[in-house]
């Protein structure tokens, strides 16, 4: 046993809880097939602010040529797992939508983003 590594390593620290419920909003975005999902994130984290606690890609849908109306043949649809938390006040209806409206205005201004469905 190796006393000086075992006294030199650190511990891990824990984190406070936070004191409000956090929320979670899906969002499938369609953009154009060069659009990389880092440029997605980072129009999303950015236009989240102090909010946005995460934003997680958990689905991409490319349908085959000509089987969606919906999804042109050069875009896809990338599915987002947003987590808002304001750990002072409980959030509001309107300050979800409110971030939520700012999230996708970004992807729509900077990717040329659009909602599915």
């Amino acid at each position: 046993l190796d006393l000086h590594a075992a006294l030199a390593r650190t511990l891990p620290q824990g984190q406070q809880l936070p004191r409000q419920q956090a929320v979670q909003r899906d969002l499938a975005l369609v953009v154009k097939d060069n659009v990389s999902h880092d440029a997605l994130m980072a129009a999303v984290t950015t236009a989240g602010g102090a909010l946005l606690r995460s934003a997680r890609l958990f689905d991409v849908f490319k349908p085959a040529a000509g089987a969606s109306a919906e999804l042109q043949a050069d875009e896809r649809s990338l599915a987002v797992r947003l987590e808002l938390l304001d750990d002072d006040t409980t959030l509001t209806d309107e300050r979800i939508d409110a971030a939520v409206a700012d999230i996708v205005a970004a992807a729509a201004h900077q990717l040329g983003a659009r909602l599915r469905g």
